[in-house]
């Protein structure tokens, strides 16, 4: 397992500093989400060249790239045009920036109950494109989408199959979307699935974001137990937090969000044996 690091919840607007902060902390990757110029990869050639560029200056290297793809309505009329021109484009830069795994949402969830056989059926023509430019989805998990939790986003895996598509597993999406306890009473249902994985965590009384820390999930032996079994992928910090919680300070020269973003790596760290 390698631990990355989502660049623009360090600083998002400042992508060199968020590199040049991700080097100094030992990080060896970071996740291509979010650039001044707009959502990977819809941001300008030149935009994500400097980007690649500072990337490889800081001696980094990339996990993924989230291209926040189908996380909209099924007939939205933005899906065909990403999936004709915004996916190919996503899988073309990912190759360019040394990685070929993209992710992916599965839509958000309408009035029904039930979800639509088009949901399946675009998911799969998303991991089809995908692995003709020699790339590889995953598939997230997400709140307020189909899929909102590991186990609903593994059935649609296995109606499709798993050969060019895996599961981007985000146990705190899991708990916004109902889940109790996405770990342990997810994980042995999935953990054949999982290529991926992000790291927040929710609280669900209070209705908010915490530190990695605190929440409902049990990191510490979710990590510890993806570590033991062998897990090869990348498990990624995702804060979402903007200032540390009340009666927290910073360390010296960071804003409150690379604070709180520092402070999760470091208790990610805290969780794992010593390689």
């Amino acid at each position: 397992m390698q631990i990355s690091i989502f660049h623009d919840e360090i600083n998002p607007d400042d992508p060199a500093r968020a590199l040049h902060l991700a080097a100094a902390w030992g990080v060896s990757h970071v996740e291509v989400r979010s650039l001044p110029g707009g959502r990977f990869p819809r941001s300008s050639d030149a935009e994500l060249e400097t980007f690649y560029k500072q990337i490889c200056d800081a001696g980094l290297a990339v996990s993924g790239v989230s291209p926040g793809f189908c996380k909209c309505p099924l007939d939205d009329p933005s899906v065909i045009r990403d999936l004709a021109e915004g996916l190919p484009r996503a899988c073309e830069w990912a190759h360019r920036f040394g990685t070929n795994q993209v992710s992916s949402f599965a839509f958000r969830k309408g009035a029904s109950e039930h979800m639509p056989q088009g949901i399946v059926d675009r998911v799969a023509e998303m991991a089809a494109i995908t692995a003709r430019h020699d790339c590889r989805l995953v598939l997230e998990n997400e709140a307020g989408c189909w899929g909102g939790t590991g186990i609903e986003a593994a059935a649609i895996i296995r109606q499709i199959g798993p050969e060019h598509l895996g599961l981007c597993w985000d146990p705190g999406n899991a708990v916004r979307a109902g889940s109790p306890a996405p770990y342990p009473d997810e994980y042995g249902q999935i953990n054949d699935l999982v290529a991926h994985v992000h790291m927040k965590n929710w609280d669900p009384q209070e209705k908010n974001w915490q530190l990695i820390e605190r929440g409902l999930v049990d990191w510490p032996d979710l990590l510890r137990t993806l570590q033991t079994s062998g897990f090869s992928g990348f498990a990624v910090v995702e804060t979402h937090l903007k200032n540390l919680p009340d009666g927290l300070e910073p360390a010296t020269g960071l804003n409150g969000q690379e604070a709180s973003t520092y402070r999760n790596l470091e208790f990610v760290r805290s969780c794992l044996e010593p390689a």
